[in-house]
């Protein structure tokens, strides 16, 4: 299942759960909830972790595929 999503308005713990509710801007200072994304508590940490490296890498991508455009300019 693919959800996109914008961000998200509320994070709780609930039951071992943490539940991020996750959204879409829909327009001018309007956001639409579009889905939950649960984690369970004791991985929580973990999965922020390996979240966090992978944006790392990504930017990293960006900012060579960046240069790399610019030279090439």
């Amino acid at each position: 299942m693919h959800i996109f999503a914008d961000g998200f308005t509320r994070v709780s713990l609930s039951g071992g759960v943490v539940r991020f509710t996750l959204t879409q801007n829909a327009g001018e200072n309007q956001v639409t909830e579009v889905g939950e994304l649960l984690i369970p508590a004791v991985r929580a940490e973990q999965f922020v972790k390996g979240l966090e490296a992978s944006l790392r890498k990504l930017s990293e991508q960006v900012k060579q595929e960046q240069q790399a455009t610019q030279r090439n300019s």
